[in-house]
């Protein structure tokens, strides 16, 4: 990010450009940050699921295949 320090900015002392450039800020930041935590919220479920999936084979099973696939006729 930038090597500038933060300071504090009294939006009632900005004009009508300064407030819209600090709205605007704010609200990219917001957003990126939500953008941010959802991709790594879903990384992580993504990992746990292919984790849990490697953990739960078993190498003594084949594949499973489709034995029968066709519909009921007594109904």
């Amino acid at each position: 990010m930038s090597s500038r320090p933060e300071r504090e900015v009294e939006f009632d002392r900005l004009n009508l450009l300064g407030k819209v450039v600090f709205v605007t800020g704010t609200t990219v930041r917001v957003i990126g940050s939500v953008i941010d935590s959802v991709v790594e919220t879903v990384s992580g479920v993504a990992q746990e699921a292919e984790k849990a999936f490697k953990e739960g084979m078993d190498p003594n099973i084949d594949e499973a295949t489709i034995v029968d696939e066709g519909r009921d006729r007594s109904s």
